[in-house]
């Protein structure tokens, strides 16, 4: 693998921490990954690395690149994963410590928002809210200490959120579950409070490697530091600039005070885009320049004669019509750019609408990034429902979803009915079955309930696909899809969803297995895989990052849109991250840049944004 003399002087580095600050397009993951596979020649065992990286996509192409340059088979690489995929293997392995019995089940997105709606329900609180709550019981674990946070932030208008989230823990915990920011926390807690597993795995990682360190948070940060043995072996690689979850709750900080809290940290700065021209590197410099608190760098680019321009339009509807426009004009009926080299990135997801229709009137071919997420999708909802409901017997959210699916007469009124014979240790399911044995039901109902149950038991042992199919094939689940949607179109679509589900599940040997995969999964919600991606990308900025085009169109670049009202009214610190997020969107471009702002946008006047103004300046 081809380095340049930086990349190899931080792959050489050994005997103190470092910290790798590397700028847009610099070769970030080519300098982890050849760290890793130096380590193995200088002989570390690499089943003792811990390498970290923020998406499960990222882990298995780096473990890919991994096979290719060692030679070793992909077993060798277990612990390159995410800190949730990390942190599950740890918790799986000492459940009964943090007060739990194996199997553990992994809350699904869905799971929670369902669980949440029924605790509003409970306490008079309307169900709208269930997201805000939900985001703030999040933010709660992230920040390590949800118990301080309530204090910092008891409340959510006049909702009592500490009540809620006790209730929902207490829930959890009934189902022998954990919800997906609980793996971080509770594995956080086991290596806190039990010295033993701690001195364990301090011992066993020999090196610990951490990929987009500017986005961890305080609970991340945490387990590093747990992990991290007294050799001191750390290796983090990332970009301050770049960092743009704050509202996630990660905190950048981190990174900015790594050589304040390891004073014999070495640092190496990876200056030069590999990807965009030095016209584009240079603007996006002078842009990020206006942010104070940063690790100094001076990227360039070898590449010369890209183009950076702004636009001023009357309207959105003349915006999104002159960027079609432009895009026809690069493409040249195919001769040019290629549609799937352009995107069009926005602030946020509303100021896609304009430019699907007009694309649709071009007959620009363009695709959606970052829509919802595979998982979440209806039809992959109820097949994984069963599956769920199958393996974990106290998975209440998933068996009321399935019951009644497709319809059998077993509606909420019946469901009331079974939950009342609940006793403190039985699931819906268990009275589900105690209803049947006891034969207390209707006739209809009975056999229904018990057809149900059935199809429960008989795919409980086997292999995930095998399950899928007896699912669809038992409960004639395309027939009461093809009643349920409304064009032929949508139940294609719905049924390939389907198709695409059992092929990937054809890589995993049990429903365990199957399961967690699919809860771990929502790390990648912007690395949608299985979109379409012929065609103009139409992305956010959150979604764009870590991608490349050859032509990027910044749409939208107005006051209180793009830097958003809510970082603005919350105070420089959130305008600093909003001013990170216009140069990631700046660096995903490699040679044609537009920037574009309006007049009025939705009909009301908007005054074009302070960024325009900074870009302007550094451009003239």
């Amino acid at each position: 693998m081809q380095l340049s003399e930086q990349q190899q002087n931080a792959v050489n580095h050994t005997g103190s921490p470092a910290l790798v600050v590397a700028g847009a397009g610099s070769g970030k993951t080519r300098t982890l990954t050849a760290k890793f596979s130096h380590l193995v020649n200088i002989g570390h065992d690499p089943k003792r690395i811990l390498a970290i990286t923020f998406t499960n996509k990222a882990a298995e192409e780096m473990k890919s690149r991994l096979i290719e340059m060692t030679g070793l088979k992909n077993h060798a690489f277990e612990w390159v994963r995410t800190y949730h995929s990390a942190c599950l293997m740890i918790l799986k392995q000492h459940c009964e410590k943090a007060g739990y019995k194996s199997p553990i089940q992994v809350f699904s997105v869905y799971s929670q928002g369902k669980l949440v709606k029924e605790l509003c329900v409970k306490n008079n609180v309307e169900k709208k809210n269930a997201n805000k709550i939900l985001s703030a019981i999040s933010r709660a674990k992230n920040f390590g200490n949800p118990e301080k946070y309530f204090d910092l932030k008891p409340g959510l208008f006049s909702i009592n959120i500490k009540d809620l989230y006790d209730q929902y823990e207490e829930r959890l915990k009934e189902m022998n579950s954990v919800d997906f920011d609980n793996i971080l926390l509770k594995a956080r807690d086991l290596l806190r409070d039990h010295t033993q597993i701690r001195d364990y795995y301090r011992k066993y990682f020999s090196y610990i490697l951490v990929d987009e360190y500017q986005d961890t948070n305080n609970l991340q940060e945490d387990l590093t530091n747990l992990l991290l043995g007294e050799h001191r072996n750390l290796f983090c690689v990332g970009d301050d600039w770049q960092a743009v979850y704050g509202f996630r709750g990660s905190n950048v900080n981190h990174f900015i005070g790594f050589p304040e809290k390891y004073k014999d940290a070495k640092i190496f700065r990876l200056e030069e885009n590999y990807r965009s021209a030095n016209e584009i590197v240079q603007a996006a410099n002078d842009l990020i320049d206006h942010n104070p608190d940063k690790m100094e760098k001076k990227c360039f680019s070898q590449k010369k004669g890209g183009v950076v321009e702004i636009y001023e339009f009357i309207s959105d509807s003349r915006e999104a019509e002159w960027v079609a426009k432009r895009i026809k004009g690069l493409n040249r009926q195919g001769q040019g750019i290629g549609f799937d080299n352009i995107a069009v990135v926005y602030r946020t997801k509303f100021c896609s609408l304009l430019f699907e229709k007009i694309f649709r009137s071009y007959r620009i071919p363009y695709s959606l990034k970052g829509a919802q997420g595979f998982f979440e999708r209806m039809e992959v909802l109820d097949i994984n429902s069963y599956l769920s409901a199958a393996f974990f017997p106290g998975d209440d959210v998933s068996f009321e979803r399935i019951v009644n699916t497709p319809k059998r007469g077993i509606g909420p009124a019946m469901i009331k009915k079974i939950a009342a014979m609940r006793t403190e240790t039985t699931s819906l399911q268990d009275a589900a079955r105690i209803m049947v044995k006891d034969r207390v039901l209707t006739k209809k109902i009975h056999e229904n309930l018990s057809m149900v149950l059935e199809i429960l038991d008989e795919i409980v042992d086997l292999a995930p696909a095998r399950a899928m199919e007896v699912v669809l094939e038992k409960t004639e689940y395309f027939e009461y899809l093809k009643k349920k949607v409304k064009t032929t179109a949508e139940f294609v679509s719905k049924k390939e969803n389907i198709e695409q589900l059992i092929y990937t599940a054809r890589s995993k040997n049990d429903l365990l297995e199957y399961l967690e995969d699919a809860a771990l999964i929502r790390e990648d919600k912007e690395d949608d895989d299985d979109q379409d991606s012929s065609g103009v990308s139409l992305l956010t900025i959150h979604s764009a990052k870590g991608l490349e085009y050859d032509t990027v169109f910044i749409v939208g670049c107005e006051e209180r849109l793009f830097p958003h009202w809510r970082s603005i009214d919350a105070g420089d610190n959130a305008v600093f991250e909003e001013r990170r997020l216009m140069y990631v969107a700046m660096t995903r471009a490699e040679r044609f840049l537009y920037l574009t702002h309006t007049s009025y946008r939705k009909g009301e006047f908007a005054r074009r944004s302070r960024f325009i103004d900074q870009i302007q300046e550094c451009l003239s």
